[in-house]
């Protein structure tokens, strides 16, 4: 006897088409394999836009033979993109086992379906979006990270300095950023380049940031303009959060999270809860206390309490995004965000992903 399984309907701004794109761009967030991307694409197709609306049942029931000769694969092979599937919690089977699949479909509409459901695939579309629109803000810091990076080597060989130039090229041999693909390798060259840009640069200001938040900026060459660099820095106009104080105590590592709960008495943390706690927190890890000012004045409280709980958070994780030095993690993200180089947005979007799969221990 089949199973009647019906969904919650697509969101109204995501059509079918859409959601095979979203699936197509989020394969590796999602960590399916490119045939399990080709049997959902091929699912969708195969259904009817009718099916994708609230309260229908949204199913295919072809049959193992059949789906190995479209796809060109054993039935065995299809069998195992279907678990994969179906681990990944996308589709389910609601056919008896050792049965065939059947389904009956009455006036455009699915009255029966002993197959494959869709229906958790289209439950989940508004998270497949979501993955996409981080990917697609991850790359767009990468690209402003390879272009940073491409500038600091601009700058060093500016330097005229053959010291210079060697520590440059022994960071990354080849000079080439494009080769970097991991968004932490990226900032670690980056901040070394910064470091030695720093050393042998004879200049009383900092180092020139070759990519704004919004657009590229060439290299200023202007003597009269350059001399402003040795005045004091003006604050940047903080940008709009996109996170809320409830969200930045669920990022924050267990130390900080009491702290930020001492903080706020038994209510709700607001934000002058959480950077009291980030500035207790940031004192314990050894950032000092002038680049604490320096930061809160440059790129306000809440953002500069937001980068401390990434940094501590961080230092608290193995893999790709784990760092070892908290206080060095913290000044070089937030001279990014100085220079804006907007990495935050991102690095947040990253940790909360890490929390949700992790259950709150990334």
């Amino acid at each position: 006897m089949s199973v009647r399984l019906v969904h919650g309907g697509l969101p109204s701004d995501i059509t079918p088409y859409q959601l095979k794109r979203f699936l197509k761009r989020a394969r590796v967030s999602l960590g399916l394999s490119k045939g399990a991307i080709e049997y959902l694409v091929f699912a969708i197709d195969n259904c009817q836009p009718s099916d994708f609306v609230q309260g229908r049942i949204c199913a295919i029931w072809h049959s193992l033979e059949r789906l190995a000769q479209n796809f060109g694969l054993s039935k065995r092979q299809v069998g195992r993109i279907e678990a994969e599937l179906v681990d990944a919690g996308l589709i389910l089977r609601t056919y008896p086992e050792r049965k065939s699949r059947s389904g009956d479909r009455a006036d455009g509409v699915i009255k029966r379906a002993a197959g494959i459901n869709l229906a958790p695939l289209i439950e989940q579309a508004e998270y497949v979006r979501s993955l996409v629109s981080r990917q697609m803000q991850a790359d767009e810091d990468q690209k402003r990270l390879r272009e940073h990076i491409q500038g600091l080597f601009r700058q060093i060989r500016e330097l005229g300095k053959a010291d210079a130039d060697e520590a440059a090229t022994s960071i990354l041999p080849r000079r080439r950023p494009t080769e970097l693909n991991d968004i932490a390798k990226m900032q670690e060259v980056a901040e070394a380049l910064e470091a030695v840009l720093s050393d042998f640069s004879t200049d009383c200001g900092p180092p020139n940031m070759t990519v704004g938040s919004d657009e590229n900026v060439r290299l200023n060459t202007n003597k009269e303009k350059k001399t402003k660099t040795c005045m004091a820095e003006k604050p940047m106009e903080e940008p709009r959060l996109n996170t809320s104080p409830a969200h930045a105590r669920l990022l924050a590592g267990p130390q900080l999270a009491e702290y930020i709960d001492l903080y706020a008495c038994g209510g709700p943390p607001d934000w002058q809860t959480v950077t009291r706690a980030a500035h207790d927190r940031a004192y314990e890890l050894g950032v000092s206390g002038r680049l604490w000012r320096e930061r809160c004045i440059q790129l306000g409280e809440a953002r500069t309490a937001l980068c401390l709980i990434v940094a501590d958070r961080n230092s608290q994780r193995d893999g790709p995004f784990g760092r070892k030095n908290p206080a060095a993690s913290f000044a070089g993200m937030t001279r990014r965000e100085a220079g804006r180089i907007a990495v935050l947005d991102g690095l947040i979007g990253e940790l909360t992903h890490a929390l949700i799969r992790s259950g709150g221990n990334p």
